[in-house]
C-alpha cells in the first residue's frame, strides 16, 4: 500500500511539472504589430505613351548588350491596367520569355510592387495560395517593377529571358529612365 502511495505521488508530481514547463514552453509570441499605413498604396496615374515606352525599352536594351552582357531579353511595357503598350524581342531569344516578360509587367502593375515582393511571399507557407488568385497566375520571380511618375503609377515592364537577377538588372535601367 505504501508503494502504491508513492508511485502515485511521484506520478502526480510528475505530471506537475511537466505540466508547467509545457505552459511555458507553448505560450505564443506577440502579434506582429499591424502598419497603420498601407504599403505599396500608390496611385495610378495617366497611362504610359508608345513613345515613352519605347524610350523605356532602349534604355532596358542598352543594359542588355553592355560588354561583356549578351542577354537575350523580352521587354514588355503595360498601361496602369496590366494591358501591352509597347513589346520588343531581341533576336534568338526563348519562345517562352514573350508571355513571361507580358506576365511580369502585368503583375506590376495590377499589384503595385515589383514582382521580386511576389516571389518573396511565395516563399512563405501562405504564398501557395497565391498563385490562385488571378488566371494567370502572378508573376513570382524577379523581373518586374511599376514605372512611378510624380508619384503615380503610370505603367510597368518586364523584362524575361536571363536570370531572374539578370531580368531584374536590365529592367531596372528601363525603370530609371522614368522621373
Amino acid at each position: 500500500m505504501r508503494r502504491n502511495s508513492l508511485a502515485i505521488l511521484a506520478a502526480c508530481a510528475a505530471v506537475t511539472v511537466c505540466g508547467q514547463a509545457e505552459a511555458q514552453q507553448s505560450a505564443p509570441p506577440p502579434a506582429p504589430a499591424v502598419p497603420d499605413q498601407m504599403p505599396f498604396d500608390v496611385p495610378y496615374g495617366n497611362s504610359i505613351t508608345v513613345d515613352r515606352a519605347a524610350e523605356v525599352v532602349k534604355a532596358v536594351l542598352a543594359e542588355a548588350t553592355k560588354s561583356p552582357r549578351n542577354w537575350k531579353l523580352a521587354i514588355s511595357v503595360v498601361d496602369t491596367h496590366g494591358e501591352l503598350v509597347y513589346f520588343y524581342k531581341m533576336d534568338s531569344t526563348q519562345q517562352a520569355s514573350v508571355v513571361i516578360s507580358q506576365n511580369k509587367a502585368r503583375t506590376s502593375a495590377r499589384y503595385r510592387r515589383p514582382t521580386q515582393n511576389i516571389n518573396n511571399v511565395l516563399q512563405t507557407p501562405a504564398g501557395a495560395y497565391i498563385i490562385t488568385l488571378e488566371s494567370p497566375p502572378p508573376a513570382g520571380s524577379p523581373g518586374g517593377f511599376p514605372l512611378i511618375e510624380g508619384g503615380k503609377i503610370i505603367g510597368a515592364i518586364g523584362c524575361s529571358g536571363a536570370t531572374g537577377d539578370q531580368d531584374a538588372v536590365a529592367c531596372k535601367a528601363g525603370v530609371e529612365t522614368i522621373k
